[in-house]
C-alpha cells in the first residue's frame, strides 16, 4: 500500500487490484463510487484526527 494521501484514482483502482479487487474502467459507476466514498472516508478521519485504514476499506469492500 502506498502511504500517501490521497490517493489518485489509478493509484486507487491499482491499490484494490493489488488486494484482489477488479474494477476496471467499464465499471466505471462503481470505480467512481468506491473512489469517492474512500474520499469522504479521509476527510471524516481528518475531522476526527483518525488515521487512515484503507486496509479496513478494503476488508469492508471485500464484504460488499
Amino acid at each position: 500500500m502506498t502511504n500517501s494521501y490521497p490517493l489518485n484514482r489509478n493509484d486507487f483502482i491499482t491499490e484494490l487490484e493489488r488486494n484482489n479487487i477488479t474494477l476496471d474502467e467499464s465499471r466505471l459507476a462503481e470505480v467512481n463510487y468506491y473512489f469517492n466514498l474512500w474520499g469522504e472516508t479521509l476527510r471524516q478521519d481528518n475531522k476526527m484526527n483518525k488515521a487512515h485504514d484503507f486496509d479496513a476499506y478494503i476488508a469492508w469492500m471485500k464484504k460488499q
